[in-house]
């Protein structure tokens, strides 16, 4: 099964960078399929840290939101995470951990009802939609979403 990289960086109001696109690899399983996605798009997210640090700005906090709490565990802990389920995981993702070691970035859970970067990667239709475009779109807050 190929996934899909779906992505968003928000300094609060509007978006700064969005990605989606197909995954490069087949992947066994949803878990093994979020890891992909995330070890995709961190290196946007850490070249735009980069970017601002150099342009004078303090990032203090670095948050990936993940709405798969097994994904979240092996992003964390690495191969120490592994089950006999994901024990296929290949080691090229795991540098994600390396980066949360560093407090480069800090993984979070979030709701799949709130994830953000489901609208590059889902069909999404009604509330859902309007909702997750107003804040794309710069129209609304992104801690509104959590009302």
């Amino acid at each position: 099964m190929r996934g899909h990289t779906g992505g968003t960086m928000s300094m609060g109001t509007g978006t700064l960078h969005n990605k989606s696109s197909k995954q490069k690899f087949n992947t066994r399983s949803t878990t093994e399929s979020e890891v992909v996605s995330v070890s995709e798009y961190l290196p946007y997210d850490i070249w735009q840290v980069n970017f601002f640090r150099e342009q004078g700005y303090d990032i203090r906090n670095n948050y990936i939101y993940q709405d798969n709490e097994h994904a979240m565990k092996l992003e964390k802990n690495g191969r120490n995470s592994c089950t006999g389920n994901s024990r296929h995981v290949e080691i090229k993702f795991f540098w994600v951990k390396d980066r949360v070691d560093n407090k480069e970035v800090e993984i979070k859970f979030c709701p799949t009802t709130l994830m953000l970067a489901d609208y590059f990667t889902k069909p999404l239709q009604g509330n859902v939609f309007r909702r997750f475009r107003d804040v794309i779109m710069g129209k609304t807050h992104i801690n509104e979403l959590l009302l």
